[in-house]
């Protein structure tokens, strides 16, 4: 039987009162369903009708664990736990109150759990918890002194992993290499942690110690460059030459580059594109390559897309702003401006940018587009018009132009030109969300135009009474 066929059956039985055979259809199907979130909540709604508190206790715990987020197993459990198990109460208080977006309240709840157990374990991962809890609220420093007891009771390598972390995030280098080489002492055997270590090193130009802690050929490979061993480096990266590896390329580039090789460093770079496309990497290496061939717009062009693929926004425009600043002429700058603004919704900036690129670029359907929406939302519709027309002329140009073309036009009066952009947009979009009001549209031109030449005609007749007597 299904899962859902299964509740839809036991609801049934419930429904007429039957919540012993209800209960005892459902335990049957424990081992089959003990990792479903619903069923859990069923037979554990069940147990405590039944009151077999023991199994309402075990399902209600075996629910948050598989749903942590189960308002009602927590809300359950601390009625349960109340009395009776102080340590479990707390935690659970504390995690109920951080499912209600009440994390600062939960801190005092995991401190008296930790007073309420003499366990070792128990102790810990309150501990674990509080720690946790302190970092979501940004007391780094408490969080990072909860982590130091926890060692103090569990030698934890993720423990240290995890200091490392939060002294890095607080630019505390010196402590984050202090922690990690204990780490590192404790537990050989862990690559993670001696990798980590190495590369803080390298950071801070120790590069012998960051080859000593280095478990990676590739690792070792880099601080031998960055030390400017480029002969051993290189002797190295010829016994890996590994084709599939993006990471030889990038090392191979920096040897290059290193040598004074650019042509050479240039190709290891493409080829590292290739198999890592839209890696930051990519344009800083290539922006140290223009730097070296006094390239200015290059240097700062290829900053910016290492910074846009960064998400580093603010960064990116700036570099692209100086690439423009330094040959205006050249508009792969000005198209990445151009996008920057789009999503930023500068239209100052976009409007400037736009002229620049039709100024190179006379047929750019982007700009085009973009100066006619441009002028439209400023009520210019004459300008808006005249760059919409412009666009049609590319060939470029997706149906919504005869839309905003209509829209234009409408709003100067002219209804007979703006019914024939509306009607070539629905001729092209006919399923277009906006086509029944569109047609709406059009059938009042049509009923103003028709009383508009009636009208015309009636003075017209009047004109020639006159002249007539």
């Amino acid at each position: 039987m299904s899962n859902n066929g299964l509740l839809i059956q036991a609801q049934t039985l419930i429904d007429n009162e039957q919540y012993e055979k209800a209960y005892e259809m459902l335990e049957k199907s424990y081992d089959n369903n003990k990792e479903d979130a619903e069923y859990l909540e069923k037979i554990a709604l069940l147990a405590k009708t039944l009151e077999k508190q023991e199994d309402a206790v075990k399902y209600w715990e075996e629910l948050v664990r598989v749903n942590p987020d189960s308002i009602v197993g927590y809300s359950e459990l601390l009625d349960i736990y109340m009395n009776k198990n102080n340590y479990k109460y707390y935690v659970t208080r504390a995690k109920y109150k951080i499912l209600n977006g009440k994390v600062s309240q939960s801190i005092d709840d995991y401190k008296k759990a930790i007073n309420s157990t003499t366990e070792e374990n128990e102790i810990v991962n309150a501990r674990f918890l509080l720690a946790k809890a302190y970092e979501f609220e940004g007391k780094t420093q408490n969080a990072i002194d909860e982590y130091f007891r926890i060692l103090e009771q569990s030698n934890d390598m993720a423990i240290y992993y995890k200091l490392a972390d939060l002294y890095v995030e607080t630019n505390d280098r010196y402590s984050a290499i202090n922690i990690l080489e204990k780490g590192v002492k404790a537990f050989p055997e862990i690559n993670e942690l001696s990798e980590y270590l190495s590369g803080l090193y390298l950071r801070e130009g120790q590069y012998d110690k960051a080859i000593e802690f280095a478990r990676n050929d590739y690792s070792k490979i880099k601080a031998h460059l960055m030390k400017g061993d480029n002969d051993t480096a290189f002797k190295m990266l010829s016994e890996i030459n590994d084709n599939t590896n993006a990471n030889y390329y990038a090392l191979m580039a920096e040897y290059y580059f290193n040598v004074k090789n650019l042509q050479k460093c240039s190709e290891y770079i493409d080829k590292f594109n290739e198999l890592a496309p839209q890696n930051p990497l990519t344009y800083q290496m290539r922006s140290l390559v223009c730097d070296a061939n006094n390239d200015s717009y290059g240097y700062h062009y290829n900053m910016g897309k290492c910074y846009s693929y960064k998400k580093d926004y603010e960064l990116a425009l700036s570099e692209y702003l100086n690439a423009h600043r330094c040959d205006k002429n050249r508009t792969e700058a000005i198209k990445e401006i151009i996008k920057i603004n789009e999503a930023s919704g500068d239209k100052t900036s976009l409007m400037e940018f736009y002229e620049k690129l039709v100024m190179q670029e006379k047929d750019n359907p982007v700009a085009l587009k973009g100066l006619g929406d441009i002028y439209s939302d400023m009520y210019e519709f004459r300008s808006a018009l005249e760059y919409y027309e412009r666009l049609l002329k590319t060939n470029n140009f997706s149906y919504e132009v005869y839309e905003k073309m209509g829209f234009c036009y409408e709003k100067l009066k002219d209804f007979v030109s703006a019914k024939t952009y509306y009607e070539k947009y629905l001729e092209k979009a006919p399923l277009s969300p906006d086509s029944e009001k569109l047609k709406e549209k059009i059938s009042k031109m049509n009923v103003s135009s028709s009383q508009s030449v009636s009208n015309e005609e009636g003075l017209i007749d009047k004109i020639m009474k006159i002249f007539g007597k």
